[in-house]
């Protein structure tokens, strides 16, 4: 790996750092001494997931002598394949979240930042080549740095070939937290060493003339011992060391200017580097990047699947190889049955042993032979041999397939498309319970991967710089970093999206699962029918993208004519009056019979006028004046049956207009009062006659 923004040695030598090359070499041939089983154990998984490597040299001879073919089952190489590809469907976005209530625009700018600076990189397939690697060898590294471009330093996050990786043997942690040292061995020509460290041109001459520097292939190389084997004369082992010691703290410019410069700096545990072959040292310092504490940090992150008590470390395919083993063996056992037969012969019954064994293995072969065949001479039968390979094959594969991913996780299962979504989610848990550790620190490796990210970002970016954002789908947007300008107002400087001055927590953005219960709700609501569930709700249930945007289209697309709309309001408005204007009539039509009702009423409690009567000589008789009408029994009945004038029409409730009143009266000089009850302790008034004497229901006349 290539270190940019590197010191001077005389810096180095300020800070406290002087490198030990005898001590470097002692710690790296530790490693490879101490670490022999664990590489041949990666060359042994390699080998396993490729599927060639499952058989060794020594197996092969013997199923060439015996005739038995070396064929192979690969049920691993899928496995390790299908976890990758559920790594990379949980994968989750770095998203940064405010430390104080007025960070959250700053923490919008880092994540944008960091997302961007992920697609610059190609994230996606550096990720999943580390948790490639993690899986079948049993380590995953990638290293996180500064590369210089054209229009300034970016962050950069390069995948790592793992066997190129060495690290601290007494580290036992599966985050290499542990490791006090760590770094790479590469082979390099020796024109490029010259031009990447001309000072050191003369010592690597030397070097290859004298070949005593140079150790070696390492046991890591053992596989690619053919292809260098013309160029090994002119190809050096540069080692990259990064060891993890005290070094004094370097004080940021804005510190020193302070009064706390004054101060002598204090000493801290950081990293420093050394490029190195054999003895001569070609470049070291401190390490030129800086974590979250303003400490010198080390480039390379790695994860480890599982660490054994011995410390070795390894992935899935330890548990797997036996049962794979067990396949193949087995396979090839049950091949090998159903394709050879034996013979048992009495001595004398076949005339020429070597014709009848060519004649049994040809499909149209025949034998002849001298006695009864089957009881003197007959073929050995192996039925049950057969059974108990194929009883045996059948439990290793399942014993194989029940580890770690099942049928039903990868969607393989029998009669899993008529299952319901919590049977298939209860049989994917069950099958990733096993993984949650593998998966958990997976996660934990790329969320270290993130913070170093973030820190190289606020390393990298101090100059103006313009950013995409590209989670906005509806149309490309920018985000200006590091902006300086002049308040018009005030005159004094202003500063926008300062990355230096952004601080956040950097976490991973969760987010749902594969197979969720929703799921199963929206295929319990599919099954009701076409127009049953508006496709709103099935596009909320669904894991569609973008369900904003279908919202918007939906909308735009049902939304009625505006023309359209305007008549149907006019006809709903016409309806409305029609519907009122019948109500009216019926209402007054009531009321019409009332006030008829009211008249009889008060016609009937009016006596009546009797003939004027003649005496003999044809003289009217005087008689009594004229009776006159009963107006309070008129009153009582009209209390009776009384006209609505104060009840609204429905044409008068959808209009909210106010009820109409009765038309005030020119004669009266204040308002009328309410009418109150009659005291109960009143005496009543006498019973009104009908006309001929008849008396009146006083219940009727509303007397009583």
């Amino acid at each position: 790996m290539e270190v940019t923004m590197t010191t001077d040695a005389a810096s180095s030598e300020v800070q406290g750092y002087k490198p030990d090359l005898v001590r470097y070499r002692r710690w790296f041939t530790a490693y490879e001494t101490n670490k022999q089983f664990e590489i041949k154990e990666q060359l042994t998984a390699e080998g396993y997931y490729h599927g060639l490597g499952q058989w060794s040299d020594a197996e092969r001879h013997k199923l060439k002598k015996r005739g038995q073919a070396d064929i192979f089952d690969n049920r691993i190489g899928r496995k390790i394949d299908f976890l990758v590809g559920i790594e990379q469907r949980m994968r989750r976005d770095p998203k940064g979240y405010p430390r104080t209530p007025n960070d959250e625009k700053s923490a919008d700018v880092a994540t944008a930042g960091m997302r961007y600076a992920c697609d610059l990189n190609r994230w996606e397939f550096v990720g999943s080549a580390g948790t490639h690697d993690g899986l079948v060898r049993g380590i995953g590294v990638c290293s996180v740095g500064i590369k210089t471009n054209a229009s300034g330093p970016d962050p950069e996050i390069k995948s790592v070939q793992c066997d190129r990786f060495f690290y601290d043997p007494r580290s036992v942690r599966t985050d290499f937290e542990d490791a006090r040292y760590m770094g790479l061995h590469i082979w390099m020509d020796i024109d490029d060493a010259k031009e990447k460290w001309p000072d050191k041109a003369d010592q690597l001459e030397s070097l290859i003339d004298n070949s005593n520097g140079i150790g070696g292939l390492a046991l890591s190389d053992q596989n690619h011992e053919t292809a260098w084997a013309e160029f090994e004369s002119r190809r050096v082992r540069v080692v990259e060391f990064w060891e993890r010691c005290m070094v004094q703290q370097v004080m940021p410019q804005s510190q020193m200017m302070s009064s706390t410069a004054l101060t002598p700096p204090r000493k801290v545990l950081g990293w420093c580097y050394c490029f190195f072959i054999g003895e001569v040292e070609l470049e070291s310092a401190v390490s030129p990047y800086i974590d979250e504490e303003g400490n010198p940090d080390c480039p390379y992150v790695a994860w480890s699947p599982y660490v054994d008590e011995k410390g070795n470390r390894y992935g899935p395919i330890r548990n797997m190889k036996p049962m794979q083993d067990e396949i193949n063996h087995r396979r090839s056992k049950f091949l090998h049955l159903l394709s050879t037969k034996q013979l048992h012969v009495r001595r004398g019954s076949l005339g020429d042993i070597d014709e009848t064994r060519r004649q049994l293995a040809r499909p149209d072969g025949i034998i002849e032979h001298d006695g009864d065949w089957g009881t003197s001479s007959g073929i050995i039968d192996h039925s049950a041999d057969i059974q108990g390979q194929s009883a045996l094959l059948e439990q290793s594969q399942a014993s194989l397939e029940n580890l770690g991913p099942n049928p039903g996780l990868i969607g393989k299962g029998g009669g899993i498309a008529d299952q319901s979504g919590r049977a298939i989610l209860a049989q994917r848990d069950s099958g990733m319970t096993e993984l949650s550790p593998v998966f958990e620190r997976n996660r934990d490796w790329k969320l270290r991967i993130y913070r170093k990210l973030w820190c190289r970002i606020k390393q990298s970016w101090t100059a103006e710089k313009w950013i995409r954002v590209t989670d906005e789908n509806d149309a490309p947007q920018f985000i200006g970093l590091n902006q300086y300008g002049t308040d018009p107002q005030t005159g004094q400087a202003i500063s926008q999206n300062v990355v230096g001055k952004i601080d956040v927590d950097i976490i991973m953005e969760e987010g749902p699962d594969v197979i969720t219960m929703n799921e199963e709700l929206l295929q319990t609501l599919s099954q009701l029918g076409a127009n049953a569930v508006p496709p709103k709700v099935l596009i909320e249930l669904s894991n569609a993208p973008n369900k904003e945007r279908l919202f918007k289209m939906i909308d735009e697309a049902t939304a009625p004519d505006p023309v359209v709309a305007q008549m149907q309001q006019r006809m709903a408005r016409l309806e409305q009056l029609v519907q009122a204007s019948t109500v009216d009539k019926n209402v007054a039509q009531a009321e019409y019979q009332r006030a008829q009702a009211v008249a009889a009423l008060a016609k009937a409690f009016t006596p009546q006028q009797q003939k004027p009567q003649i005496d003999a000589m044809g003289n009217p008789i005087l008689q009594a004046p004229p009776a006159q009408p009963d107006m309070l029994a008129a009153m009582q009945a009209l209390q009776m049956f009384p006209l609505n004038y104060r009840q609204p029409t429905i044409e008068q409730y959808a209009e909210g207009a106010p009820p109409p009143q009765a038309p005030p009266d020119p004669d009266a000089d204040e308002q009328p009062q309410p009418q109150q009850p009659m005291p109960q302790g009143q005496p009543s008034l006498p019973s009104p006659q009908m006309p001929g004497g008849l008396p009146v229901n006083p219940q009727l006349a509303g007397m009583q």
